[in-house]
């Protein structure tokens, strides 16, 4: 309870930082979640489809999305590292009197460290409970959001706009709303509009675990590195 008290007061102190993070785990979550829900909407509309004939320009557009997000996601968690192991190192720079001040007084390294570490995870936390919240009370607006991103990227990358056609139904490669009609030609819808709440929470979860296992062993990392430069008292 000690270090917790401490932590939050050391988090209140430096405003500026800790809300950086906050900022962080925020947008990181936000748009690393995305991009996993976005492959999760073509992996469930390519389950649907699949089956069907003369799909062989959906499957090219397919392979071509699942690529782009994939780069896109990797590409983000390598930014997002390196981002917050700079913005760690600057946080224990600003902190540095603060730690000098714990050894004076006494304090063993491993205190230190965890001190450290909670005072990092700490803004880190409030964001990643602020998203959640956030994604639970406007999930429709979210899924929405992903579903409006396709066609957009689709007219981006040049695809092809494809159309499946059997003797009784045309389904659009792009998800829309059922639309009945009274010809003999009806478009369906495959139900795909609205992305399971498993599939955001299952994604949400991984980048928090990721998130937060980055950022305790770049604190960890950090730590260390200032303290081993320092004389024992």
């Amino acid at each position: 309870m000690k270090n917790i008290r401490y932590a939050f007061a050391s988090v209140s102190y430096h405003k500026k930082i800790s809300f950086s993070l906050g900022i962080f785990s925020i947008l990181f979550l936000t748009l690393s979640t995305s991009l996993l829900n976005l492959i999760d909407i073509e992996n469930i509309f390519y389950t649907e489809v699949k089956e069907l004939a003369n799909i062989s320009i959906y499957v090219k557009n397919y392979q071509k999305l699942i690529h782009l997000y994939s780069v896109m996601y990797i590409v983000l968690l390598v930014v997002a590292l390196i981002f917050i192991c700079g913005l760690i190192f600057s946080a224990i720079q600003i902190k540095k009197q603060d730690m000098l001040k714990w050894r004076i007084m006494g304090f063993k390294n491993h205190f230190i460290i965890k001190q450290a570490v909670l005072e990092t995870l700490i803004p880190l936390l409030a964001g990643v409970l602020f998203t959640a919240v956030a994604l639970l009370v406007c999930q429709h607006t979210y899924e929405f959001l992903l579903t409006s991103i396709k066609p957009w990227l689709s007219q981006l990358l040049g695809l092809e706009r494809v159309a499946f056609f059997s003797s009784n139904a045309i389904i659009e490669s792009t998800p829309n709303q059922i639309m009945h009609t009274n010809s003999n030609t009806n478009f369906i819808s495959l139900g795909i509009t609205n992305l399971d709440t498993h599939n955001i929470s299952t994604a949400f979860i991984k980048n928090s675990l990721l998130l937060i296992v980055a950022a305790t062993i770049s604190t960890i990392a950090s730590s260390y590195t200032f303290l081993k430069k320092r004389p024992q008292y």
